[in-house]
């Protein structure tokens, strides 16, 4: 039985939001248990109307403290042992559980994870990758948040290791791979992707297709970008904020009259599928990659769409026996 810890006090709408994922994930698939992180008294008091056969596949795991967003994530783990945050990742380290997921602090949930959980052997940094959604799906985009500061021979692990992901959890068989740059031009482009670019060439593993420009991201011309967590973040944000305006602004066009409200009932279906199509929580949340057990970083106001899913992503990581398939091959690279 796959075994997966959640932290119950991350995110902005914890604890309900997070037990309405877990919820509804225990309902959708047998195969995993939940190990529910923060106040045992009051998590106990939440779920104690949950039928039976949910409730046989959780367990409570005593929490006391919460790493606050303002707080620095390495002082705070030091400080705070007994925080959700840390007791999760002290569980994956110690073979208690299977994965860890959590809404919390970003900067103490990657600090934990590299310091706790801590690296396979041969990566040499660990990318926070992310579902991006694009024009004719979604790409896996890494880094976009752990590494503001990258060096070329990183970004190569980053396209291998997410070639690894993509073969074996989203069944892509031949992911193409491209790095974000200002230019698609040989010549365009800062040192450090001047100096990845022909590395990433010469690799063998992967289906590297080039440079790709930041605005065609969206257009769904790649199966994995790779940036520097700066440009990756940047990017991300940008694109985030664009569709939130963007949304907002159709909303308040079909809302401003009779005819088009006439109108937005007309197409309130195809509408409504297309919006759900750009929505990223339908993939999870962002994976730490590269750790010696998954670590899944959901957004702070997470949705129970997106705590459920994150879940589902975290059993079919442990299902696939990706991280064993990506330690084999940055084995290879120390070899």
């Amino acid at each position: 039985m796959i075994r997966i810890a959640l932290d119950m006090m991350g995110g902005d709408n914890c604890p309900d939001c997070n037990l309405d994922g877990a919820f509804d994930a225990l309902g959708t698939t047998e195969g995993f248990e939940l190990q529910l992180i923060g106040p045992e008294e009051m998590l106990r008091e939440k779920t104690s109307g949950w039928d039976e056969a949910r409730r046989s596949r959780i367990t409570f795991i005593n929490a006391s403290e919460v790493i606050s967003l303002d707080e620095s994530p390495v002082q705070a783990m030091r400080t705070k042992k007994d925080s959700t945050i840390v007791r999760g990742a002290e569980m994956v380290r110690d073979k208690e559980s299977d994965a860890f997921i959590s809404a919390g602090s970003s900067g103490a949930i990657l600090a934990a994870g590299q310091l706790k959980v801590g690296r396979l052997p041969g990566v040499q940094r660990a990318p926070l990758a992310a579902f991006v959604p694009t024009r004719t799906g979604f790409c896996f985009f890494m880094d976009c948040g752990a590494n503001v500061d990258a060096k070329p021979e990183w970004l190569c692990q980053f396209a291998r290791m997410g070639t690894i992901y993509m073969k074996e959890i989203m069944h892509c068989q031949d992911p193409t791979v491209k790095l974000a740059n200002l230019g698609v031009e040989d010549e365009k482009g800062n040192a450090m992707t001047k100096a990845a670019h022909p590395m990433l060439k010469d690799m063998a593993d992967i289906n590297y297709r080039g440079f790709i420009e930041f605005r065609d991201v969206v257009y769904g011309d790649a199966d994995i970008v790779i940036a520097d967590a700066f440009t990756g973040n940047a990017i991300i944000k940008t694109l985030e904020g664009t569709a939130n305006v963007l949304f907002g602004m159709i909303k308040d066009v079909l809302k401003s009259s009779l005819a088009t409200k006439l109108a937005a009932a007309v197409i309130a279906g195809p509408l409504k599928e297309k919006v759900r199509s750009f929505d990223a929580s339908e993939h999870g949340g962002a994976v730490l990659l590269g750790l010696k057990g998954p670590v899944i970083k959901c957004h702070g106001n997470a949705s129970r769409k997106e705590v459920c899913n994150a879940i589902l992503q975290a059993k079919s990581y442990v299902d696939s026996g990706v991280g064993t398939k990506i330690a084999a091959a940055m084995q290879s690279d120390v070899q």
